[in-house]
């Protein structure tokens, strides 16, 4: 009748192939366990050659000792299923050591799924772009968007291996994400929501052409053994929008209207006048500098409030920046109704194109991860040039929960 079942003779459910152990075994996974069933669908490899198709369990232990396998690492609920596992092999005649299984509690993160089944969904909706999306908790999808290997293996070691089922907080991976990078990566500045800045008191030169200046700037102020680089300063350049506010806010240190305050690693700037567009939008503001704060410092001793980073406009380069909010709103996503995908964020990503960025990151090589100064770590695409995914902002979110958690 097996012959027949692999011949094809029956429809699909008709028969199944089961192994006759003890319909009263106090374990269910024993009661005479399905090994083959009859299921036409049509294989990636061995195309429409098969009609029947064996089960998990059947498979599982005789793979793992073909392969050579020692010890086959499940999670949790493949406890009760290792008695089973254990029987094929003694059953079988197979070559080599007899594997074991070893459970252990699946690793979970907060904000964040794991069921392939659920992840494969996301795919086919078109929710994200595939396996390696960096939104995605895949090895291929950590990988593009920045995480280090290294920083990925302490956070594990950290938090090890245990036999009860928990769920880890996102933000300590982040923590070891941020504090690896802080050490390994380039500082560059980048401005991803451009706003022109003109500097109306800036020099010419001879030919009337606008002085370029050059100041040297820290790789990274962590490891003096990245040295340094040279940036270009001019008379026009590029900030934030959100570093300029004609009508201030309480506590706005930022540039505003007669506000003085410091270009990182240049000049003082006073804000004197704005242009506006038709709708009322400022498009440039108009700044004088003090050529006696060069470095960054007044030679009466006077402060300011704020640092801000800047590109200069001529020497800048265009980038496509993809900022990440969490893909699922809940912590424990599915934990109100039941499926996770009631708590997706279906807009997690936000692509900024015409980001202005200085030079020295059109050398950034593919998979690297930079600091963007001031705005949080970027990883340059491995496939699409001068496109940065943000890994991990600058703020450090354990830290604070966990001093709101000793009070």
């Amino acid at each position: 009748m097996f012959r027949r079942m692999r011949a094809g003779e029956f429809p699909d459910g008709a028969k199944v192939l089961r192994a006759k152990i003890d319909m009263q075994h106090e374990n269910m996974q024993l009661r005479d366990p399905v090994m083959y069933r009859i299921r036409r669908g049509h294989h990636y490899r061995t195309g429409d050659a098969w009609c029947i198709y064996p089960t998990y369990d059947w498979a599982h232990g005789q793979s793992d000792a073909i392969e050579g396998v020692t010890h086959s690492l499940c999670t949790l609920e493949f406890q009760s299923n290792r008695p089973l596992y254990d029987w094929y092999l003694e059953h079988l005649p197979l070559p080599g050591d007899q594997p074991r299984q070893i459970e252990f509690a699946r690793l979970e993160l907060t904000h964040t799924i794991t069921s392939k089944r659920k992840l494969k969904q996301l795919i086919a909706e078109g929710v994200v772009d595939g396996w390696d999306d960096p939104r995605m908790p895949t090895l291929r999808g950590l990988r593009r968007r920045g995480y280090p290997a290294k920083a990925i293996r302490e956070f594990l070691t950290s938090i090890g291996v245990a036999k009860t089922n928990s769920r880890h907080s996102i933000e300590l991976l982040e923590s070891f994400i941020r504090r690896d990078l802080n050490l390994t990566a380039q500082r560059r500045m980048a401005v991803l929501r451009p706003l022109k800045v003109v500097i109306t008191n800036w020099p010419t030169d001879e030919t009337g052409q606008p002085v370029v200046e050059h100041f040297e700037v820290a790789n990274n102020p962590e490891n003096a053994d990245d040295g340094t680089r040279q940036v270009a300063f001019s008379g026009e350049l590029w900030i934030e929008q959100e570093d300029f506010a004609e009508v201030p806010p309480p506590k706005y240190f930022r540039l505003s209207p007669g506000r003085e305050v410091r270009l990182r690693g240049a000049y003082f700037v006073t804000a004197t006048d704005v242009v506006k567009d038709a709708d009322g939008t400022v498009t440039e503001v108009h700044v004088t500098y003090d050529p006696e704060t060069k470095g960054g410092t007044a030679p009466d001793g006077r402060k300011v409030k704020s640092t801000m980073h800047w590109v200069s406009a001529p020497h800048a380069e265009d980038a496509t920046v993809a900022l990440y909010e969490r893909l699922f709103t809940a912590e424990n996503p599915g934990e109100a109704t039941g499926d996770p995908l009631d708590d997706l964020d279906r807009n997690s990503r936000e692509v900024l194109t015409g980001a202005k960025v200085e030079r020295a990151l059109a050398d950034t090589a593919p998979g690297e991860v930079v600091q963007f100064e001031r705005l949080g770590y970027f990883a340059h695409d491995p496939r699409e040039p001068m496109l940065f995914h943000r890994t991990v902002g600058l703020r450090d979110e354990w830290a604070a929960i966990q001093k709101r958690t000793a009070r």
